[in-house]
């Protein structure tokens, strides 16, 4: 069953109540000071039925110019619109503006109701009609139906309800799969109940023990009731007028321009870029830095405007801009909002939301211009292939799809088709960056390579530890290994015994540096595991070459020739690589081991075996258990990248 909701709007005491009386039964007026004023202050709620079973929620929102903020928190969620005219007066002040209104919501379906027939004649109902559609024409509401009607009487009424009933089932279906989503009009006590909320559920399906999370404030409630027109029921669709209690809220947990949306789909940000409309009548002009007042769902704020390519925007004009608040706003990329002059208070436009929570710094460049036309205007791929660009780092699939606000089931299939077409990379199970991201950070990476070892020619490489750590320091080790992982793929570096080089880079040593570099290796070969020092070893040269030996000594380590056991204490890779294979192998078949044990397995002296065992221990290979030592987390924790 199709839910929609179907809204008023017009000016004020042109009959907008009494319409939806004559067509409910139910009087929308629920205040005493609406009773006694004939005057609607706040928007009002009702629901037409239809003989073949659906319902429609409809929102009587008020005409009177101190009341248009209540009038665009009800609007938000209206799917077509009833425009109200009093026959006897014609098209108003409050009639053009509350059209600029839903023309700046984005409501693209609707019609013309002329009320108060019975007290006009007949050829002044023909020139308010041809008044009527000079005011529509270029507007949503261009050839659609206008129907006179008189509440008082009932004439036109039941043409009406044929007629909405007949836009409900040309409306189209609601995507009832995506997270539920409530912008909050009204909160109240309930004996019974505690506090309640309502508002129109303009996405998604709530039902009863979902979890709620209140925006902006990241607070999380289950949802205790729910009921839709009064009746209590199990869960509530997009589209329908909806009371919800929560359990555990209390007075102050929750206001008037809340949202109420499923747990963790909704970004709230005291910046947005959207797209900015101006009207095309206003004589205001929005200048850089001017103060408007802005309309989004129920929530009003105060928002500074940042024009991104003009300095100002006059009628008939749009623009891209950034908009600031001094409070967080719960948004999404796509909804449309309405602005005002900050003083005297005028309509003057609207526009849509093109990113709800922007990570970039505000910049005029050709650069933004694009990525705010790609979100403007893009296909689904080319808008996610931006936000995954503009994350800038490793992301799950569920980071871009609230970034992007995109929901997860539309996300990743076209976010598979990206992988595929090579614009984004798919590191481990869950998580990818932008190849334009990878490729930066490839060029960022061979330039640090290119200086290190212009100042360490005798070294192989950085270390790949100190690499992570400088060009991607906010990552976690399996993030930045399978990025540097990517990077070797794509020939930025190479990655070989826990160093990291330029691939074309090799060691070049000179004739003498050879000469020392044979005798080091000789050394540690003869000497397998009972080596000397670094001290012992430096002393065997002359004192004229001792610095020439550190660095083709240090040359070796960073080469991977020589594995530091300690600080006094290497070993050749190859002798190195024979006492893990021999002690792995004892390991398997004993599961424990003895320092003589490791002794008697390498042939070398008890100093030398407990240097290694600490060496394992410290790695986290083995460890202590009384007077032997067991598996810790194993020999695979040696392996490198």
């Amino acid at each position: 069953m199709k839910h929609i909701i179907i809204g008023t709007a017009g000016h004020v005491d042109h009959g907008k109540t009494a319409l939806v009386k004559a067509l409910t039964g139910i009087d929308t007026d629920r205040l005493e000071e609406e009773k006694r004023r004939g005057v609607t202050i706040e928007p009002g709620f009702a629901y037409i039925d239809f003989d073949e079973g659906s319902r429609a929620g409809i929102i009587d929102v008020p005409g009177h110019e101190r009341f248009i903020r209540n009038m665009l928190a009800g609007a938000g969620g209206i799917d077509l619109v009833m425009l109200v005219i009093a026959a006897d007066e014609g098209v108003m002040p409050q009639t053009r503006e509350h059209l600029v209104i839903l023309e700046n919501l984005g409501i693209k379906n609707g019609l013309v109701v002329l009320t108060k027939k019975d007290i006009v004649e007949e050829d002044w109902l023909e020139l308010i009609i041809d008044d009527v559609k000079q005011l529509i024409d270029g507007t949503f509401l261009k050839d659609k139906s206008i129907l006179p009607v008189s509440s008082f009487t009932g004439d036109g009424i039941i043409e009406l309800r044929n007629t909405l009933f007949q836009m409900l089932l040309n409306s189209p279906e609601k995507d009832e799969n995506i997270p539920f989503r409530m912008p909050v009009d009204r909160v109240f006590p309930v004996d019974g109940f505690g506090i309640v909320v309502t508002g129109t559920l303009i996405e998604g399906v709530v039902k009863i023990d979902d979890t709620a999370e209140i925006q902006p404030y990241n607070e999380k409630y289950s949802v205790r009731s729910i009921q839709v027109h009064g009746e209590s029921v199990k869960a509530a669709y997009c589209g329908q007028r909806t009371a919800i209690s929560l359990i555990g809220i209390k007075r102050g947990n929750i206001t008037r321009g809340d949202v109420l949306a499923a747990e963790g789909s909704l970004n709230s940000s005291t910046v947005i870029d959207v797209k900015l409309t101006m009207q095309k009548n206003t004589s205001r002009t929005i200048k850089n830095g001017s103060e408007l007042h802005f309309y989004h769902g129920a929530k009003t704020l105060l928002a500074k405007v940042f024009l991104f390519d003009k300095t100002e925007l006059h009628k008939d004009e749009s623009g891209y801009a950034r908009l600031k608040f001094k409070e967080s706003l719960p948004n999404k990329r796509g909804d449309k909002f309405v602005v005002r002059f900050f003083s005297p208070m005028e309509t003057i436009g609207g526009g849509v939301i093109l990113d709800s929570k922007p990570v970039s710094r505000l910049s005029r460049n050709e650069a933004m211009l694009k990525a705010l036309y790609i979100k403007e205007t893009g296909s689904l791929k080319e808008i996610i292939n931006q936000f995954v660009y503009e994350s800038g780092s490793v992301f799950s699939d569920v980071d871009i799809s609230l970034r992007s606000d995109i929901d997860i089931l539309k996300l990743k299939p076209a976010l598979d088709e990206l992988v595929s077409d090579r614009l984004v990379v798919k590191l481990l199970k869950d998580k990818v960056i932008s190849f334009a991201i990878l490729a930066e950070t490839g060029k960022k990476c061979t330039q640090l390579l290119e200086t290190y070892h212009t100042e360490n020619p005798l070294r192989a490489g950085i270390s790949i530890a100190e690499l992570r750590q400088k060009i991607l320091p906010d990552l976690d080790v399996s993030e930045a290994n399978a990025v540097l992982k990517e990077l070797e793929k794509n020939n930025f570096v190479e990655l070989s015994n826990n160093i990291a080089s330029l691939f074309d880079f090799s060691v070049s040593l000179t004739p003498m540096q050879n000469e020392i570099y044979n005798n080091l290796k000789i050394e540690f070969e003869n000497d397998k595991y009972d080596v000397k020092t670094p001290d012992e070893l430096f002393v065997m040269f002359p004192k004229t070459k001792e610095t020439t030996v550190r660095q083709v000594f240090e040359s070796m380590i960073s080469n991977g020739e020589l594995i530091m056991l300690s600080k006094q204490t290497y070993w050749a890779k190859d002798n190195y690589d024979n006492a893990i294979l021999s002690i792995k192998k004892f390991m398997d078949e004993n599961g424990k081991i003895t320092l003589a044990q490791c002794r008697d397995i390498l042939g070398t002296t008890r100093k030398f075996a407990l240097i290694f065992l600490e060496y394992l221990d410290g790695k986290q290979v083995l460890k202590m258990q009384g007077d032997v030592r067991v598996i810790a987390k194993g020999f695979d924790v040696l392996q490198v990248i």
